[in-house]
């Protein structure tokens, strides 16, 4: 995955969370065969390991060219 779509990826995951209004908001990141849910757990529950952490400023202007393209 390039940077333009890490940080685009990154920004939509912190602008639709609760810390949308903070600064430098923490996203992590892993391959999909590092994540897996845990069985008996709620379902939007997972854990995943080997991550790395990117620090991303939400920016709804961003956001919304993104909406405008689709």
């Amino acid at each position: 995955m390039d940077d333009a779509t890490l940080a685009e990826a990154a920004n939509l995951a912190a602008f639709y969370s609760k810390a949308k209004n903070s600064s430098k908001v923490p996203v992590d990141y892993t391959i999909r065969k590092n994540v897996r849910k845990p069985n008996g757990s709620k379902p939007g529950m997972v854990i995943y390991d080997n991550n790395k952490t990117v620090y991303i400023n939400p920016n709804e202007d961003d956001i919304n060219k993104l909406n405008k393209l689709n």
